[in-house]
C-alpha cells in the first residue's frame, strides 16, 4: 500500500530534499502550496506545502496543466486571482484524497520524515532557526529517541528547561520590595508602570514607586506621570542611603516597585552602584529585566555580570519585536533563573503577562510572536 505524506518547510528547496530522504528520488510530487503556519492561534510564517508519494501510478491523478504557448498568452485582467487559484487547488486536493480513500490508499498526514535521515535533521534544523546554540541542541534532544519526536514532545522539553516562578507574591506585615535591573534600553521603567498599575487597578492592592533612575530626567517624569494616572504615590531617591528612608514612608504599603537606572555590564562601577542599593534595601526581591531582540552572546554577558547582585527573577520584554527566541532557551540553560513576566508591547497595563512555561516554548518552535500571547498577570 503506498502513502501520501504532508512536508512543510520555509522553502521548497528544504521540502523537495526532505521528500527525497524520506520517498526517495522517484517519489511523486502530488501537490506543492504556499501555507501560513499558525502560532497559537494567530497567523506565522509562511511556509512551503508539498504532498508525495513513492507511488508511481498516482502521477495520473494530478491536475493536467495546459500547455503554454506565445500565441495562447491571456491580459493579466482575465487571469483568476490568487485566492481563486489556492481556493481551486484545495478543492482539487480534497478530491484526491477522497479518491484515494475509496481506492484503499493510506494518507500520512505528518510533517517530519520517519527515520534518522530525516527525523532528527528536522528538529535540529528548526532549533538552529530558532538561534538555539549547538550545545542546547545536543542536550535537549540528545536523550530522546528519534523516533519519538514530534512537535509536541520537542515543545514539551522545552517547556520543561523554561522554568517560572508565576506572578510576585506578597507577604505579610510588611510591603513587598521588588527592584528592577538590568542594561539601557531594555524597558524597565515602562514594565514597572504596567506591573504598577496591574496591581494597583487590577488587584486593589496599595502600592508605592521609588526611582533612583535620577540619570535621566526623562525617566523619572515619565514614572511620576504614570504614577499620577493610576494614582499610587513616589518617591525619588538620589543615592543609596536614601533608600532605606523612603521604603519606610511606604510601610503600610502591600508592594513598592523599585526602578534603577539602566546600566552597561561592562561598567564595574556602576553594577558596584546598582549591588549597594540593593544591600541598602535589604530584603528585596530582584528582577532582571533582559530584551528577547538581544543575541545571546550579550545576553550571557549580561546576566553574568549583573550576578555581581543577588538576581532572583528574569522578566523577558520586548516579545512583540522579535522572530525568534531560542535566546530565551540558551539563557535557561547556561543561568537557570526563573522567569516571571513578559512584555509584548507597549500599552500600559496590557501588556505585561506572568510567563508560562508553555507557550514559551511554543514561541521557540513557532518562531512567531503574537501580542497579547499569555494570560494577564492575575
Amino acid at each position: 500500500m503506498s502513502n501520501i505524506r504532508k512536508y512543510q518547510a520555509k522553502t521548497i528547496t528544504e521540502a523537495l530534499a526532505m521528500v527525497r530522504a524520506d520517498l526517495g528520488r522517484d517519489a511523486v510530487i502530488v501537490q506543492t502550496r504556499k501555507v501560513n503556519k499558525k502560532v497559537l492561534g494567530v497567523w506565522g510564517r509562511e511556509m512551503v506545502e508539498v504532498w508525495a508519494s513513492d507511488n508511481p501510478e498516482l502521477e495520473s491523478l494530478r491536475r493536467p496543466q495546459k500547455p503554454v504557448s506565445s500565441t495562447s498568452v491571456q491580459p493579466a485582467a482575465e487571469e483568476p486571482s490568487r485566492i481563486e487559484q489556492l481556493e481551486n487547488e484545495i478543492q482539487n486536493l480534497k478530491a484526491m484524497i477522497a479518491q484515494l480513500a475509496r481506492q484503499g490508499v493510506a494518507v500520512v498526514a505528518d510533517n517530519a520524515p520517519s527515520g534518522a535521515a530525516g527525523g532528527e535533521n528536522r528538529w535540529t534544523a528548526l532549533l538552529r532557526e530558532a538561534e538555539v546554540e549547538e550545545a542546547v541542541i545536543r542536550e535537549l534532544l540528545g536523550s530522546t529517541a528519534e523516533a519519538s519526536l514530534s512537535e509536541s514532545v520537542l515543545q514539551s522539553l522545552i517547556a520543561d528547561r523554561l522554568a517560572t516562578s508565576g506572578a510576585i507574591t506578597l507577604q505579610e506585615g510588611q510591603p513587598k520590595v521588588v527592584m528592577l535591573v538590568g542594561p539601557t534600553g531594555v524597558g524597565k521603567t515602562t514594565t514597572i508602570a504596567k506591573l504598577a498599575a496591574q496591581y494597583a487597578l487590577l488587584q486593589k492592592r496599595r502600592v508605592g514607586l521609588i526611582t533612583i533612575d535620577t540619570y535621566r530626567i526623562a525617566a523619572v517624569e515619565q514614572l511620576r506621570t504614570y504614577s499620577q494616572i493610576i494614582d499610587v504615590p513616589i518617591r525619588v531617591v538620589y543615592s543609596s542611603n536614601e533608600l532605606p528612608a523612603a521604603v519606610r514612608e511606604f510601610a503600610s504599603m502591600d508592594i513598592v516597585f523599585v526602578d534603577t537606572a539602566g546600566r552597561s555590564q561592562r561598567n564595574s562601577m556602576q553594577i558596584g552602584e546598582l549591588k549597594a542599593c540593593c544591600e541598602r534595601l535589604g530584603d528585596c526581591e530582584v528582577h532582571l529585566v533582559l530584551s528577547s531582540t538581544t543575541k545571546t552572546r550579550d545576553l550571557y554577558d549580561i546576566v553574568q555580570r549583573f550576578s555581581a547582585m543577588p538576581l532572583h527573577r528574569v522578566i523577558w520584554t520586548k516579545l512583540d519585536e522579535s522572530t525568534t527566541f531560542g535566546n530565551m532557551l540558551n539563557v535557561a540553560f547556561k543561568h537557570p533563573l526563573p522567569i516571571s513576566y513578559v512584555t509584548t508591547g507597549q500599552r500600559v497595563p496590557e501588556d505585561v503577562e506572568v510567563a508560562e512555561a508553555n507557550k514559551l516554548a511554543s514561541l521557540v518552535v513557532g518562531g512567531v510572536a503574537p501580542v497579547q500571547i499569555l494570560t494577564p498577570a492575575a
